[in-house]
């Protein structure tokens, strides 16, 4: 994923998380924050891409050992959905948890931090900015 985003959007910093779930707890999410602060960082991307694995398994009911990401895409998860709207709510959520008050919302809704919501289809070499 990294590659494919350097390519679209240049040299980037990367946190990833495994299907863009973040279970981040307190010591980890003040680390995170004092090196946002530090490197003067105004852009959050969140990026879903559609192929991933984990929410493929969870739609499809495959190979789910139940790892933490894939019981919180579980619950996002309805009968009627696709690859791509299963990845748009997991961008939602990620989404809505960084707005809030534990994370980034003061930074976010101040407008020092931007946040940004991004959906990849690599084998088309496709990016769409969500919101």
């Amino acid at each position: 994923m990294e590659n494919f985003i350097v390519k679209h959007y240049g040299e980037v910093f990367f946190f990833t998380a495994p299907a863009a779930i973040f279970n981040i707890g307190s010591e980890e999410l003040r680390v995170i924050k004092e090196f946002i602060t530090r490197e003067n960082i105004r852009g959050i991307y969140l990026v879903g891409e559609t192929s991933c694995n984990f929410t493929k398994n969870v739609l499809d009911n495959t190979n789910h050992p139940g790892l933490p990401w894939e019981t919180e895409i579980e619950k996002l998860k309805s009968v009627d959905d696709t690859l791509c709207s299963l990845t748009l709510k997991i961008l939602k959520e990620q989404a809505n948890r960084l707005r809030s008050e534990s994370f980034f919302g003061k930074e976010i809704a101040s407008g020092n931090i931007l946040l940004h919501t991004l959906q990849t289809v690599k084998n088309e070499n496709q990016i769409k900015e969500i919101e």
